[in-house]
């Protein structure tokens, strides 16, 4: 039994277009981060720095203003480095990641070209009030967190996008082909074949696609740490630019990483689950790589296309509307969005009905399939 299963793992793993995948991936990634050191530049105090000095200084002097964010504090940047600006005569921004959060977070700085420190003003009245006092109360943590701000998009986002990508295309065989080379005759004939055999390839397959995300989390964890070190892991998740003030995170940006990857592997499963359905349906390999890709996006045509019409009413829209976030393509991003816990919740068991639906979908297709 565990032969078959071992026998899979290699099957899927001896796809080279899967290795070629995530090596285009994982480098392209790597060239990022490297082009984001080397273009680092930091001013402190009238002395500008570049590179992987300047995030050592910028991280140096976050260390003392680390601690609770609170009106003193701001002034206290402001006072001593002015406003985060665009200078034209050296050709980059003039400021340190201090005075860049403040200015980004409480002035009018985003409403003006950005080039000009004399037009950049706090923000006043109400819009003080709804956008940057609700982050001066005393409970937001500040620290260096512009690594982890960026790791949030680059991790949660594109990685994640573009390596469903590579498995879409990597487990699509996983029955199709069986039915392409008449395999499925042989396999379905044997004293397991019907039974435990098809579980093994199942159980492999969803394996071997968690085995992969962790892998390439663990790469990108690594990347970042190498350059950006541990600071900051400590310090409030609402300093990340890509978040929702309200939203259900956890507090601290640590706990927010295991969060995205804990919604990373259950949105994995999933694809891995509805790939296989599609694959089992499916008779060649390249129908169940097209059919997979249309399935992956079509909740994203409904959420940006039709829910935005509201073609069912307002309560079918809805229901609709969660059920595409549960998704493979929405459920590992839910970290981006303003739901509270119980939706997060209901879409986690949503995203497992399904699963579990096209497993056995699958299973049962495969098992009875007659060539």
């Amino acid at each position: 039994m565990w032969k078959i299963w071992k026998e899979e793992i290699y099957k899927i793993a001896s796809r080279k277009i899967i290795w070629c995948g995530i090596l285009v991936l994982l480098a392209f990634l790597t060239f990022r981060l490297w082009t984001i050191q080397q273009d680092y530049a930091v001013t402190i105090d009238g002395q500008t720095y570049y590179g992987k000095t300047a995030i050592k200084k910028d991280q140096e002097l976050a260390k003392e203003y680390a601690g609770p964010l609170t009106e003193e504090k701001v002034r206290a940047i402001y006072d001593r480095f002015g406003f985060y600006y665009y200078d034209e005569k050296i050709d980059n921004f003039r400021g340190n990641f201090c005075n860049k959060y403040i200015t980004e977070k409480m002035t009018n700085y985003r409403q003006l070209s950005g080039d000009n420190p004399d037009e950049i003003q706090f923000m006043e009245g109400e819009e003080w009030e709804n956008n940057a006092a609700p982050l001066l109360k005393g409970d937001v943590q500040f620290d260096y967190v512009y690594g982890w701000d960026d790791m949030v998009e680059t991790y949660g986002i594109t990685m994640m996008l573009m390596l469903s990508v590579i498995l879409i295309i990597g487990l699509s065989p996983v029955f199709a082909e069986e039915y392409t080379l008449r395999t499925a005759d042989i396999l379905l004939t044997t004293r397991r074949g019907k039974k435990s055999a098809i579980w093994m390839k199942i159980s492999a397959a969803v394996f071997f696609a968690a085995a992969v995300y962790c892998l390439a989390s663990l790469y990108i964890w690594l990347a970042y740490r190498y350059v950006f070190g541990t600071q900051g892991l400590d310090a409030s998740t609402v300093l990340c630019g890509a978040l929702p003030y309200h939203g259900t995170y956890p507090e601290e940006i640590g706990a927010f990483f295991v969060f995205i990857f804990v919604l990373g592997v259950a949105g994995i499963i999933l694809l891995s689950a509805v790939v296989l359905a599609v694959s089992a349906i499916c008779r060649n390999s390249f129908m169940a790589v097209v059919v997979s890709m249309i399935v992956f996006v079509i909740p994203v045509a409904w959420i940006k296309i039709f829910s935005p019409m509201w073609i069912l009413g307002r309560k079918g829209t809805m229901l609709v509307n969660h059920f595409m976030l549960s998704q493979p393509v929405y459920l590992p991003l839910g970290w981006g969005f303003s739901f509270p816990e119980d939706v997060t919740v209901m879409h986690l068991l949503i995203a497992l009905t399904v699963t579990v639906v096209c497993i056995t979908a699958g299973y049962h297709k495969y098992r009875n399939y007659q060539g």
